[in-house]
């Protein structure tokens, strides 16, 4: 997507027809709203005023309206689906419908009244008015062309070379060959301070808080002010004849170009000096993040080096024409760096590699200032040919051509990048309309597009108390849920066990879709049956009961047990929701004695049991088993020598039910039969008389 400037919201133009009769409203989306990036991938613009064949382009800000992005340059129909998915999360969003015309040569503006060449001009901070700066300094407003200026500032004729206006609209700083720097209440246009030097100032610089002012004078000195004070608080030399100063972003370094290259901070102190240039450094340009730097030299040379250690990562030569460099700038994002040449080009470099991107072609003289839009998609240059020029900074290819009866100075982009102030030896500066005027538009309050906030459930299964033989509903609900909508959660399925040994299962309100038997050895050593159910079930956005079971208690002597929730796979396209468990204790009171003993019983409600039953052919052994586990079993003499022995086998114990034929050796006269599992023992006695 195109990066546009941030026009007003406000009409800039209107039609008297269209003013009267047209209101281009935005319906959606309105402010006040959170998009979430887990599901609100498309976001549908809606807007009004218009007929539906009507072309409008559709904006988004992710800043509050600072920068603006085209999302369509040429929607119609009243309405546009909007792919949001992969836009950075903010909480600063805005969208905007404009109704744009292109520029035209009114939209233009020019400034007639200076009597010398221009040398430099400079925006005012809400970009409605302009200082520039020839043989007086005059302020201009930016929206209408004048041969007489809104103010001339009180500082005298001179041969001015550089002005700049506060961040802060407070003040305007003007340099001269009167060897003075001097400072303009922007407000009441009178001199609050002309700081003095020893020879010609040929350019100033200001930090972004206005605080800081950093001079350069022919005396090859750079000094830094603490303002309004009027002593310098650091002195720094250039070594040499100094051609260039240059500060960073904020203002907390500065370097300067000479024979070599200096980096100074703001106060007195040593410098990081880089001198590899064979000839001397011309000019330079700090990173957008201040940790680089490249310089132009008089060899020819294009360097890129660290700011604080000098170090050098590349460095490139203009061999085939040694015509030289003149300026050099970085992209906004900092990938790339800018560089005019003599040889009536610019060459766009990757900061990274080295490795040259591209050049810009058309000029025919020598390219003295070149700067990127704020946005970073469109790269003006000044040049001796008379002319300013605009390329496209994907592909470099030409946009316009603005121009001057004389060479260009400088070129300068509005802060919201759809102008640009050009400044030329023809006597005048000007300001050209670069991208479409609006005509109507409409802008949305601020949304939020942000990840989902984490999102919750507990689930939870009921608990009992109750006496052996009795049965109780477990109710399997959902609690305590918190943003399940943004979770994307269809349904779930659900592993739920319980020990098969106290508790047996009835039936449920809804079918398990699987079921399963397994043995486990409990943190006493002790095996125990441990049933699993399957359940798929649909999840709510707000706690719900899931289902209900039915269980009759089979094991007594005060048993604690649970429904158990084993695994929870949540099932759906989303991020998911954050789980807890909870199952609250089921209590089974009362013993069950046989024989003076405690008796178990089986999932089915019966004891283990063992008897003999006289066949022709032999005595059968057969009996019940309380649980899915091992069971031996074992025949003795009233001796109590063993007869014979053995074991249940799986398929046995899953049906919980043994038969055995005994062969007729071993039984003369009385024996007992033995039938034992890890919690319980069942015995019978058989005669051989019986037969």
């Amino acid at each position: 997507m195109r990066i546009c400037c941030a026009f007003c919201v406000f009409v800039l133009a209107v039609c008297s027809i269209h003013a009267q009769t047209t209101v281009l409203a935005l319906e959606a989306p309105v402010g006040g709203i959170t998009y979430y990036t887990s599901r609100d991938t498309i976001i549908q613009i809606r807007w009004s005023g218009v007929e539906d064949t009507i072309a409008v382009q559709l904006d988004y800000s992710p800043d509050d309206g600072r920068n603006w992005i085209v999302i369509a340059d040429s929607a119609k129909g009243l309405t546009y689906s909007w792919n949001v998915k992969g836009l950075a999360p903010s909480t600063n969003y805005r969208v905007r419908v404009v109704q744009l015309r292109l520029p035209g040569a009114n939209d233009n503006v020019i400034y007639s009244g200076h009597s010398s060449p221009v040398e430099d001009a400079y925006w005012a901070p809400d970009n409605d008015r302009v200082v520039s700066v020839a043989g007086e300094a005059h302020v201009w407003s930016s929206k209408a062309s004048a041969n007489s200026p809104l103010l001339a500032l009180p500082t005298g004729r001179a041969s001015y070379s550089g002005v700049r206006w506060s961040a802060d609209s407070s003040k305007i700083i003007t340099c001269s060959d009167d060897n003075a720097a001097k400072i303009v209440d922007a407000v009441s246009n009178t001199i609050v301070s002309s700081i003095t030097h020893p020879d010609v100032v040929t350019k100033v610089e200001l930090d972004p808080t206005g605080s800081w002012l950093f001079t350069k004078c022919d005396d090859n000195r750079t000094r830094v002010y603490n303002l309004p004070g009027a002593v310098p608080q650091a002195v720094h030399n250039a070594g040499s004849s100094m051609d260039d100063m240059v500060i960073n972003a904020d203002g907390t370094r500065v370097v300067l170009c000479a024979g070599d290259a200096r980096v100074f901070g703001r106060r007195t102190g040593l410098p990081n000096t880089f001198n590899k240039h064979a000839i001397c450094a011309l000019s330079a340009a700090f990173s957008p993040d201040g940790t680089l730097i490249c310089s132009i030299g008089g060899d020819a040379t294009i360097r890129l080096w660290n700011q604080s250690t000098a170090v050098e990562s590349w460095s490139v030569s203009d061999v085939a024409n040694r015509e030289g460099v003149r300026c050099v700038t970085f992209a906004p994002d900092g990938a790339s760096v800018a560089v005019g040449m003599s040889d009536s080009t610019v060459t766009i470099w990757d900061v990274a590699t080295g490795v040259l991107k591209g050049k810009l072609s058309g000029y025919n003289g020598a390219v003295r200032m070149v700067t990127y839009s704020p946005d970073g998609t469109m790269i003006a240059g000044a040049s001796d040919d008379n002319f300013a020029r605009l390329h496209r900074a994907d592909d470099f290819s030409p946009i316009a051509s603005f121009q001057h009866g004389n060479d260009v100075n400088v070129v300068r982009w509005s802060e919201r990048g759809d102008r640009l102030l050009t400044t030329s030896r023809d006597g005048t500066a000007r300001i050209w309309q670069v991208l479409p005027v609006i005509l109507l538009a409409d802008t949305s309050d601020l949304f939020a597009i942000a990840p989902p906030p984490p999102s919750f459930v507990r689930f939870t299964a009921s608990g009992d108390t109750l006496e052996i033989g009795e049965t109780t509903t477990i109710n399997f609900r959902t609690e305590g849920s918190q943003f399940l909508g943004l979770a994307d959660i269809d349904s779930v399925e659900l592993r739920i066990s319980y020990d098969a040994s106290a508790l047996r299962w009835v039936s449920s309100s809804k079918e398990p879709f699987a079921s399963l038997d397994e043995t486990i050895t409990d943190s006493a050593g002790v095996r125990r049956m441990r049933d699993v159910v399957f359940f798929r079930i649909p999840l709510d956005t707000t706690d719900a009961e899931l289902f209900t079971a039915t269980l009759q208690a089979t094991l007594g002597q005060d048993s604690i047990t649970a429904m158990t929730y084993d695994r929870i796979t949540q099932i759906g396209r989303g991020p998911g929701t954050r789980i807890e468990k909870r199952s609250e204790p089921i209590l089974i009171r009362g013993i069950c004695r046989v024989g003076g003993g405690p008796r178990m019983f089986n999932p089915l409600g019966e004891p283990l049991t063992a008897r003999g039953i006289v066949k022709p052919y032999g005595i059968v052994l057969e009996g019940t088993l309380a649980e899915n586990a091992p069971a031996t079993i074992d025949v003795y003499d009233l001796g109590g020598r063993l007869l014979w022995s053995d074991c249940t086998t799986p398929s046995e114990e899953t049906q919980r039910a043994y038969v055995r034929t005994l062969p007729s050796e071993i039984i003369s006269g009385v024996a007992v039969v033995v039938v034992r599992t890890e919690h319980q023992q069942a015995s019978t006695v058989i005669s051989e008389a019986s037969r």
